[in-house]
């Protein structure tokens, strides 16, 4: 069920099916340094062996994770894996493995995941069924798309009574994403997020919570053991946060403040949109395809238009790491003075 590479969304149904299966098959581990040793090996390039454990292949997310924390280059990492120099990369890793703790995440028999022994678990499911219950307080909430990749849950949802116009028939609705990762590629993050009705084009506003993966340290050195007191207080109390959070962020006044913010950018003329368009091909490192693309979606020469262009654009990427960040890009043109100057520098009109 997995969408590798946000290749495709899935349903809810899909999602609750594949964390429950996760949850199946899934094991955590923390141990020392000195416990694990990566061992050459023909099928998959390397193991790594936990001692009393047993030994497992690495996902391509967990051998970046480790060539990081030793400090390997990953360019000579990868060359070693590649030309099959299994050997040499085996000594690399264990003569820089030792004297920390470490958390070692394992799914379906691969490690997809190496982390501080202090890294904070938030686990999708945990996650996913607390704001379901939340959504279901509030019967015109709808799920507008669910993403699930190897490192990343998206899930967006918009207010059927979060809804206004921003000009001439332009129906916006409001709603939030959440968005976590249990491999330490993100930190949870709850933001507003707006939903333009006439082309289906998302906006992702600036972030109302983001929880840092990074807890208390664990006491013990085996697996994990989650029913300690401490921790159950420390969890109580996070996921009332995160419940506030969900709620404050589905706030008519917080909808309100973005729906102004995006009838002011319908007055801001753009005079120069080649140049703006350069600008965020800079700033984003997109290809001339793209390019072209948002000279096309770019119809309207005001800084709302320009926004549009970027979520339509987002709307045709397949890849849905990229989609966000074009829909964040979108967001901070629409927020962020700073980058406002750097995307729209003497575009705006001729001095």
């Amino acid at each position: 069920m997995l969408r590798r590479g946000g290749e495709g969304k899935m349903d809810l149904r899909e999602l609750v099916e594949e964390l429950r299966r996760q949850r199946e098959n899934s094991l955590d581990i923390i141990c020392w340094d000195e416990d694990v040793e990566a061992i050459p090996d023909k099928e998959f390039g390397i193991l790594l062996k936990v001692s009393g454990k047993g030994a497992w292949p690495l996902a391509e997310w967990a051998h970046k994770q480790l060539a990081e924390k030793l400090e390997i280059p990953k360019r000579y990492y990868d060359r070693l894996r590649e030309s099959g120099k299994l050997e040499l990369l085996s000594e690399n890793i264990n003569a820089w493995l030792g004297g920390k703790k470490r958390l070692i995440r394992i799914l379906d028999g691969k490690i997809r995941a190496i982390l501080s022994d202090r890294y904070r678990i938030i686990d999708n499911y945990d996650l996913v069924f607390l704001a379901l219950d939340e959504f279901k307080k509030k019967e015109t909430i709808e799920i507008y798309r669910i993403d699930l990749t190897e490192t990343m849950l998206y899930l967006k949802t918009i207010d059927r009574t979060l809804v206004d116009t921003i000009k001439d028939e332009d129906i916006v609705y409001g709603g939030l994403i959440i968005r976590n990762s249990e491999v330490g590629a993100s930190a949870l993050r709850i933001e507003p997020f707006i939903l333009r009705r006439v082309c289906s084009n998302g906006l992702i506003l600036e972030h109302s919570l983001k929880k840092i993966h990074l807890g208390r340290q664990t006491l013990i050195t085996d697996e994990i053991d989650w029913s300690d007191e401490t921790r159950e207080l420390e969890d109580k109390a996070f996921w009332s946060k995160v419940r506030d959070i969900i709620r404050a962020t589905f706030d008519r006044e917080v909808f309100n403040t973005w729906v102004k913010k995006l009838k002011e950018s319908t007055e801001v003329e753009i005079k120069k949109p080649i140049e703006a368009v350069n600008n965020i091909v800079r700033h984003l490192n997109l290809s001339e395809e793209e390019r072209e693309k948002l000279l096309i979606y770019f119809s309207e020469p005001t800084k709302y238009g320009l926004i549009n262009a970027v979520t339509n654009l987002a709307g045709q990427v397949k890849n849905v790491e990229e989609q966000i960040k074009l829909e964040e890009f979108a967001g901070k043109i629409l927020v962020s003075r700073d980058l406002e100057r750097e995307v729209l520098q003497e575009v705006k009109a001729d001095v």
